[in-house]
């Protein structure tokens, strides 16, 4: 029988926060957890997936765990596997093989694409995808979570929670002096910001994040970089980036893909000394 470790430090009931309400599984002495209790300790829990393409295995026994609010960056070089770990997540893409089960009860194999993005995993593509004819407060108002359809939202009036709820997205985003401005005049970066805002309006549990820096000037990146650091805590965020310096701003925690499979995690620094990382991903050097 194959004995998945607990990572982390979440070596029994010592690693849970003061005052947390449901105390972590006991673990036994080789830090072993029964994997009916492993779903407990983590937001998202993937084990052993394996998705293959025409022979081509995109993921090859991937294992991955993520807690409630952390902020994971996951890098590697084209064909690692990032955008497939993904769309497993997201249910665009079925495994050959392997469990990927969210919030400890919905198994995500057994969901599609809506139902995943209802139950609170929201992704963002690298491309910003946002309605360039409405202005940006009816792009998040269009965007709050609930059935609704366009006719009726602006038909509907916003309660006064509703309201102050988007202020706080305008303000997070940066974005309070465009509100009335058309998304489709925005610059690159406030579009970005702007689609950003419009998933946390959908109120995530989980946000993917694909090349969210692509393209933006450094002045734009540093803001981004603001945004997600201050949303580290409130929901689990996975962010899949080629820029390593954005990354080492914002991401305690990198996990490093190499031919399907996790190659490495840890902090930029421990992986920046990993003699397999620096072979297989940082060319030869360092970072």
């Amino acid at each position: 029988m194959e004995r998945k470790q607990a990572p982390d430090g979440a070596a029994g009931p010592a690693a849970a926060g003061a005052g947390e309400a449901k105390a972590l599984p006991l673990t036994f002495g080789d830090g072993w957890v029964p994997k009916a209790q492993r779903r407990k300790l983590y937001v998202l829990l993937l084990e052993d997936i394996t998705v293959s393409f025409d022979g081509f295995r995109a993921l090859d026994g991937l294992t991955l765990y993520l807690r409630e609010g952390e902020l994971r960056s996951v890098i590697g070089p084209n064909g690692a596997g990032k955008t497939t770990l993904m769309d497993v997540m997201t249910g665009s893409t079925r495994p050959d093989s392997g469990e990927a089960w969210y919030s400890e009860t919905v198994n995500l194999l057994e969901e599609d694409e809506v139902s995943i993005a209802q139950a609170g995993i929201c992704r963002k593509f690298q491309k910003p995808s946002v309605f360039e004819t409405l202005t940006v407060f009816q792009n998040l108002e269009l965007a709050l979570k609930g059935p609704k359809t366009v006719l009726g939202t602006f038909r509907a009036r916003l309660s006064g929670e509703d309201r102050d709820f988007l202020g706080g997205i305008l303000e997070l985003t940066r974005l309070g002096p465009e509100a009335g401005r058309l998304a489709g005049l925005l610059s690159h970066g406030q579009k970005q910001w702007l689609e950003t805002g419009m998933l946390l309006s959908q109120k995530p549990r989980v946000l993917l994040l694909d090349e969210p820096v692509a393209g933006m000037t450094p002045q734009e990146i540093d803001r981004t970089a603001d945004l997600l650091r201050s949303l580290e805590g409130s929901c689990t965020i996975v962010l899949v980036e080629h820029d390593m310096e954005f990354v080492r701003a914002v991401a305690s925690k990198v996990t490093v893909l190499h031919q399907g499979r996790v190659l490495a995690e840890g902090t930029m620094d421990e992986i920046g000394r990993d003699p397999e990382v620096v072979e297989a991903y940082l060319g030869g050097a360092a970072c």
